[in-house]
């Protein structure tokens, strides 16, 4: 690890006030390190520096938050490791992978203040606290660049500690020790750096001279490195780009071969940094996206359904669906739409099943298809419309509902009450709605609207959501805020006091639940139709969080997914199967305890 004693480099460019003249393509807000020790600094200063020592590249605190990066320098050159401290979060950057707090993580990584990702042939790692984003290329023995970008207007640095001369600066920055030191910059005549430079005065102009003994001062000591010469040579075509001769024949005048891409795809100087592929024909793109990448050929795009780095073209792009591939004219059809491959997407039919609203234990999915935990063990609005309210109690003791009430304002006149089976009670409006709520092992609700019945239900609200083909904003709290997350928005809906209480998730009920996502075992057939996850994930919830009840639970867990798929068309028969793979006990069964219609309400406890 990088010693924790911080030093200070580069922003003395940044807040001395000066602003000497921009070479070639400048970026205002970015600072580098590349090659053997080369830095460019934000306001465009460059210059070298020979040492193993820990180096900081920048540090700057905003709003509290402390930001560090760090680099140290191995005898081949290259970085041998980097180190990103941002809100205490240490990123650790080095030969064979990332580390964040010690753990190694793979691409692309999402963490609460940052999120790292592939960007062309380089990694980034954006902070979310602050407009700060590090980008870095790595090779087989090292990082030969990297490349900090931030807005200056934002960063505030004590300004006296920049009163020394750069000589000065860098001497006192480095932690010496035992094992690193600072070497004097030595620059010999070197042909190759000559004859790069006599090709640049229409890039660099009266800067030549400068990076002609910058030149020298990289190479010096590591003529034989490959990856020291190229680093040095191409950021510097790079920041010429086009404009200059030099990009046509830089790579033939050093030596320098263009990198190998994997699979199909092809080099680019200048590519897009995050490529079209079959997920996404159309990812970010700007003129700050464009840098050195591995792309597909033009007309084609990335095949990110299977293994390998294979371009199809978009026409042949494959479908996913629950896990599974499907082949473009390939078709998905159930009781309630046609659904087929083109072009990577789903074209399907219009949707001939009514919107559904299920309560299950404290999983709810809203009209909409979105799925959630309610937080706590409270009453809630669950959904309402122009004269009709259906309110809901859970159970303090179980994972299931305790009371569902239907509030109307005349129910002989709107509602007819009856017994479906011996575990179901139906309830059929005259508007249209019905109602099926299951009494048995445990009281589950589900709430079926009209195809086309407009006028009762525009206005739909309550933890089921709006029914309006659109999830985006189903979290709609009371006051007509919309939530990102579950919790506040199913509070808002709660009656009278209402206490948090996410159910915990507990590791020791996945094999339980796992039948639901056996390949081969008795729901396998429906998985093309309904992905099991979210339904998986549901009863490991419900069974954790069971107590003595646990064969209850996981029987109407289980059950809940057999349900969901038999309404498409796919029946599921929960007889077969061994002990071993489906527990089917006989549980504890809530009874009727009393309906009736009370005061314009109909009751099941």
């Amino acid at each position: 690890m990088i010693p924790t004693t911080w030093i200070w480099v580069l922003f003395f460019s940044l807040v001395s006030g000066t602003r000497p003249w921009c070479p070639f393509f400048f970026q205002p807000d970015t600072c580098k390190m590349f090659g053997s020790g080369i830095i460019q600094t934000f306001n465009a200063s460059s210059f070298h520096v020979r040492t193993n020592c820990p180096f900081t590249l920048t540090h700057f605190t905003h709003d509290q938050v402390d930001y560090d990066i760090t680099t140290l320098r191995g005898d081949d050159g290259l970085l041998s490791q980097m180190e990103i401290i941002v809100n205490k979060i240490r990123t650790v950057v080095q030969i064979g992978g990332i580390l964040v707090e010690k753990k190694s993580v793979s691409l692309p990584y999402d963490h609460t203040y940052q999120h790292i990702f592939q960007y062309g042939t380089y990694t980034r790692l954006r902070s979310l606290l602050f407009p700060l984003s590090v980008t870095w290329h790595t090779l087989p023995a090292g990082i030969d660049t990297v490349m900090v970008r931030l807005l200056q207007k934002h960063i505030h640095t004590d300004k006296n500690i920049f009163t020394k001369n750069l000589e000065q600066l860098i001497t006192s920055s480095m932690i010496p020790d035992d094992f690193c030191q600072i070497r004097d910059n030595v620059f010999a005549v070197n042909h190759l750096c000559n004859k790069f430079f006599s090709h640049t005065m229409d890039c660099l102009q009266d800067r030549n001279p400068h990076f002609l003994r910058l030149c020298e001062e990289n190479m010096y000591s590591y003529e034989s490195s490959n990856y020291v010469r190229c680093s040095f040579f191409s950021e510097v075509v790079q920041q010429c780009r086009h404009n200059s001769y030099i990009w046509i024949i830089w790579r033939t005048l050093t030596g320098c071969a263009a990198p190998t891409c994997p699979g199909d795809l092809v080099y680019e100087e200048q590519g897009a940094a995050f490529v079209p592929s079959c997920s996404n024909f159309n990812p970010s793109h700007s003129r700050q996206n464009l840098i050195r990448s591995c792309v597909c050929p033009e007309g084609s795009v990335l095949n990110d359904q299977t293994d390998g780095f294979h371009c199809v073209n978009i026409s042949k792009c494959p479908c996913k669906f629950a896990g599974r591939s499907y082949v473009s004219g390939d078709k998905r059809s159930t009781n309630c739409q046609t659904c087929v491959c083109q072009a990577g997407g789903w074209h399907c039919s219009e949707n001939s099943c009514p919107p559904r609203c299920l309560l299950e234990g404290q999983f709810v999915t809203t009209f909409d298809g979105k799925q959630y935990a309610v937080p706590g063990k409270c009453a809630y609005v669950a959904s309402q419309g122009l004269n009709w309210t259906i309110m809901v109690r859970f159970s303090e003791k179980y994972s299931s509902l305790h009371t569902a009430v239907l509030q109307l304002p005349q129910v002989l006149d709107h509602a007819l009450v009856f017994w479906q089976s011996s575990m179901f009670v139906q309830v059929q409006t005259s508007f249209g709605m019905k109602i099926q709520v299951q009494m048995s092992p445990e009281i589950q609700l589900y709430i079926t609207l009209p195809r086309n019945n407009p006028y009762n239900f525009i206005h739909l609200s309550g933890l089921c959501g709006n029914s309006n083909n659109d999830t985006t904003d189903d979290f709609t709290t009371s006051t007509g805020i919309v939530e990102n997350s579950p919790q506040p928005f199913a509070l808002s809906w709660s009656v009278g006091t209402c206490a948090a209480n996410i159910p915990p998730i507990c590791s020791n009920f996945h094999v339980m639940c796992s039948v639901l996502r056996d390949q081969t075992g008795i729901f396998a057939k429906c998985h093309d139709h309904i992905p099991a996850d979210q339904f998986y994930t549901t009863c490991v919830g419900r069974t954790c969080n069971c107590g003595s009840h646990l064969q209850q639970c996981l029987c109407v867990a289980l059950g809940s997914y057999a349900k969901a798929c038999a309404i498409l068309g796919v029946a599921v028969d929960v007889h077969q199967g061994s002990p071993t793979t489906f527990v089917r006990g006989p549980g504890v069964y809530f009874g009727i305890q009393s309906w009736a219609g009370l005061h314009g309400s109909a009751v099941w406890m």
